[in-house]
Parts: C-alpha cells; structure tokens; sequence
C-alpha cells in the first residue's frame, strides 16, 4: 500500500453489501454513494412507497444502505448521491410499471428536478440521514444530481430545514453533482448559495457537451471525456471552487481513467474517486503525478 497523497483517493460504492470491500482498499472516502440499488433491493419502486402510504419504509431502506457503508468509513466523508434514476428504470420492480412514458429518459424527469417535484421522496432521503447523524453517523454528506440552476440547491435546502436537517452550527456537508453545462457557468451561483462540495459526473457532462448518445454504438467512436471541451470545463470549476473553499472531486467512469486523473491533478482537484478495482491504480497515478509537479516547481 502507497503512502497516503495530498490529492484523496476515494472509492464508488453502488452497493451496501460492498462496504467492507471499499474500506478495504484504503480510500480515504466514498465519493459516489449510489441511492438507486439500496432503495430498490426491496424490489419496490422507490415511488411506490409515497403511493402506497409506506414513507417509512422508503426511510428505513436508505437508512439501513447507508449506515452499512458510513460505518465502514468512520472518520471519512461519505458523499450520498439522491435519488437519480430515470423513469425507464426499475421498471421491473413492484410500482415501476406506472412510470411515465418518456421519448428520452436521459434528459427527462430524473435527479433533482423529480426530487423537487416530488418533496417527499426527498425528504424521506434527508431524514433517512439525519437520523444517523443523530445516532453518530455523522460522516455523510448530500450529494444533488443533474443540478442545473442555483434555485434547485435552495429549493433542496429548503427541504433539509423543514425537516430540521440543516441548522447552522450542524449540518451535513451539502454539495451538487456538476453534471450539466448550465452547473459549469452557473458554478459562481452555486457557491455563492454555500454548497460545501462538488463532484463531476463527466459521462452526462460528456453526453450535453459533445451533443453524444453515450449509449448509441454508432456513436461511441466520438464520445471521449478528453475532448478539449469538457477538460476546460473541469479545470473552470476547479479553479472557481479552489477560490472559494469548495471541495472538489470527481466520480464515474472518469475518475478511474489514468489519462484524466493525471490532468485533475496539475489542475488542483482535492479528491478522485474511482471503482473499488482501481482504487489502488489510481493511487499509483496520483502520487506519480505529484512527484512530477514537485519536479517541475523546483
């Protein structure tokens, strides 16, 4: 095992029963903490619990996820990404058949704009949290998905404090996903609103850039996260939250690729967090490219 590096070196986890694997590997945090499978290993549409009356079960589901992985990171930030599935998803599970039709699930009724629209799954998520900070899990922090305007993250804020979440002495770290466009040059709004984190989530931010169906095969020869114009974004956010105070990292598929971890680094980025297999490679990278920054400024 490397020596610990400046830049963090944090871990994806999409499943509770992961935990202990992820520890294992020595990141210094989970950067990705996925809502989707810890709320649907019940085999009920997460929607399903509002309509069937069942709030505290959808509670109980995202508490006991959580708390299985914030247990193993004691000490370490956990970063719980909300509730962002599409609506063409899960549609196997119990509910999921009375999900709305959507022409292009992938620009539709997902992440926070569905959260917003409808609060209670939100909230059951934030209280979910809140109650394990109460028991001393006080390590998770919110992450918001597909944010796209600054009055997303006060509406989401909004939410926390109906609840009683976010009281000015405690609070839990609260950050957005820069997964859109509109996130990069709205970035000066979301700080100023007092988002304590970002995390890049480049394979949306590739897809809205590049104007690239990630999932098209036709297409996949063009679709690379090192195009000049997503590396320019990344480094513009970089630079504003550097700043300001505001934490900076990245997720997904990026976060485990070599070539753009070393870029992240020259460009000051706090943390990378990358797939439970390549949490030590990425770490090798990491330290490689620090000596080479330390070389260049002597």
């Amino acid at each position: 095992m490397l020596k610990r590096v400046d830049v963090k070196v944090k871990v994806n986890v999409a499943l509770p029963d992961a935990a202990e694997q992820a520890a294992a590997t020595g990141a210094d945090g989970v950067g990705l903490l996925r809502a989707e499978h810890m709320i649907t290993a019940g085999g009920k549409h997460p929607a399903e619990y509002l309509r069937k009356g069942q709030k505290e079960g959808l509670v109980k589901a995202v508490k006991e996820g959580v708390r299985k992985v914030a247990e193993q990171f004691k000490g370490k930030p956990v970063w719980y990404r909300t509730f962002d599935a599409r609506t063409d998803e899960y549609r196997e599970l119990a509910g999921g058949d009375k999900e709305p039709h959507e022409e292009n699930p992938v620009l539709g009724w997902h992440g926070i704009r569905r959260d917003l629209d409808e609060p209670e799954m939100l909230k059951a998520q934030l209280q979910a949290i809140k109650e394990l900070a109460e028991e001393g899990l006080d390590n998770v922090g919110v992450m918001l998905p597909f944010v796209q305007s600054v009055e997303e993250v006060k509406q989401a804020k909004a939410i926390a404090r109906e609840i009683g979440m976010l009281p000015e002495k405690k609070k839990p770290a609260f950050g957005v996903m820069v997964e859109t466009p509109a996130a990069v040059w709205v970035i000066d709004e979301l700080i100023g609103e007092g988002i304590d984190f970002i995390s890049f989530g480049t394979n949306d931010l590739t897809q809205l850039t590049l104007g690239i169906d990630r999932n098209n095969e036709k297409i996949q020869r063009w679709f690379t996260e090192l195009h000049p114009a997503i590396v320019r974004q990344l480094h513009y956010v970089i630079k504003k939250c550097r700043e300001a105070g505001v934490k900076t990292s990245i997720c997904g598929q990026a976060g485990s690729n070599p070539e753009m971890v070393k870029q992240l680094v020259r460009f000051g980025i706090e943390s990378v967090s990358a797939n439970i297999d390549a949490v030590e490679k990425i770490r090798e990278i990491v330290l490689i490219e620090e000596k080479k920054l330390i070389l260049d400024k002597g």
